[in-house]
């Protein structure tokens, strides 16, 4: 199953992803720094007017 990163707005499979359990609800990210984003500050990326950022490296 394929699922959306909501920090960078990538397609992420649910089998090769990290994934985050907010509110009951399981969140899918394409890497530790997508994640780390998301964990640090759910609320942000769960706001629908949020636009996706890319990674930085």
């Amino acid at each position: 199953m394929k699922h959306i990163d909501p920090v960078c707005g990538m397609v992420v499979k649910e089998d090769k992803s990290l994934n985050y359990e907010y509110k009951g609800k399981k969140y899918y990210f394409c890497s530790q720094y997508c994640y780390e984003k998301f964990k640090a500050n759910p609320e942000k990326y769960l706001d629908p007017n949020y636009k996706k950022e890319m990674k930085k490296d």
